[in-house]
């Protein structure tokens, strides 16, 4: 199976009409002119969306924050970029992200969930959805409006993770959790994450243990990564980085990830776009990942 893994499109609109400059809109806009529109470089999306296209993958996973400030206008951008994409829903997952639910109004008035709802499991989350024989993704939602860019899994949605792990646990499933939010980064990557951390993350990651063995899809932090935490243990997290991201340091470049299963085995390539071209880089691969738990 080939899962196709983007985040973080950023799709954006600098707000001009002062009656809508209030609150975080308003820090939204300042930051866009300020530059962040110069780094998230829409005219990227079309060659993005036709090189995922070309791969043919079997399923495609987009882990959040397909808008900056989850205004109608921003949605419809995604939307109609993505499209190529879209056509099969049942071969397409897309979760939100703390960026698409940024004002109490998007929440309210269900943004998210008009845009693209249909490319979500059903019923609360947590949910499932099969992607494959035997390949499980379990879809979490720890977003939330507020000032704050800190995430945080509801109780009531935490207990229901701990009753589907049970559920789950030992039946020899490739399972892949989709959340926005690292439980953890890289040390090169710790102290950007802090700031705007999943609170009670600890709290997840004892939930999600018993799984034993499994992939754990993120964005959130703009940088790509293929990361083993110490905790919880076997647990792979793959983070795609910001589709359409332009660094001015040079360190971020914009794409997405390509992850194989091949029966146990494990193998997630990054393509980037490097000046207009593309290139394709090994972050893991790994043999016999998702196979018994190693004797103690």
């Amino acid at each position: 199976m080939r899962l196709i893994h983007l985040s973080d499109v950023h799709t954006w609109r600098i707000e001009r009409r002062p009656w809508r400059l209030l609150g975080k809109t308003a820090f939204a806009t300042v930051e866009l002119l300020a530059g962040r529109a110069g780094r998230f470089r829409l005219d990227r999306l079309e060659p993005l969306v036709a090189r995922i296209a070309a791969r043919e993958p079997d399923h495609i996973l987009v882990t959040g924050d397909l808008t900056t400030t989850a205004a109608v206008a921003e949605f419809e951008h995604a939307r109609r970029a993505l499209a190529p994409l879209l056509n099969d829903r049942g071969r397409v997952t897309v979760i939100p992200g703390n960026h698409d639910r940024y004002t109490w109004s998007a929440v309210r008035r269900r943004r998210f969930e008009a845009y693209f709802g249909e490319f979500s499991g059903t019923g609360p989350y947590p949910w499932t959805r099969v992607l494959a024989p035997g390949t499980v993704l379990v879809g979490l939602d720890p977003t939330r409006a507020g000032a704050t860019a800190r995430g945080r899994l509801p109780e009531v949605q935490l207990e229901r993770l701990r009753k589907l792990v049970e559920s789950l646990s030992g039946k020899n499933l490739r399972v892949i959790v989709a959340c926005h939010y690292p439980l953890a980064a890289p040390p090169l990557w710790a102290k950007h994450l802090h700031s705007k951390r999943l609170l009670h993350a600890d709290d997840v990651a004892r939930a999600l243990e018993p799984l034993g063995a499994h992939l754990y899809c993120c964005g959130h932090v703009h940088a790509p990564w293929a990361f083993a935490p110490s905790f919880p243990p076997r647990q792979l997290c793959l983070n795609p980085g910001a589709a359409v991201f332009r660094d001015p340091n040079g360190h971020r470049h914009a794409g997405f990830l390509e992850v194989e299963l091949d029966h146990n085995d494990v193998r997630a390539v990054e393509h980037l776009c490097l000046d207009g071209s593309w290139s394709e880089v090994t972050l893991a691969n790994v043999s016999s990942f998702f196979g018994p738990s190693p004797a103690k």
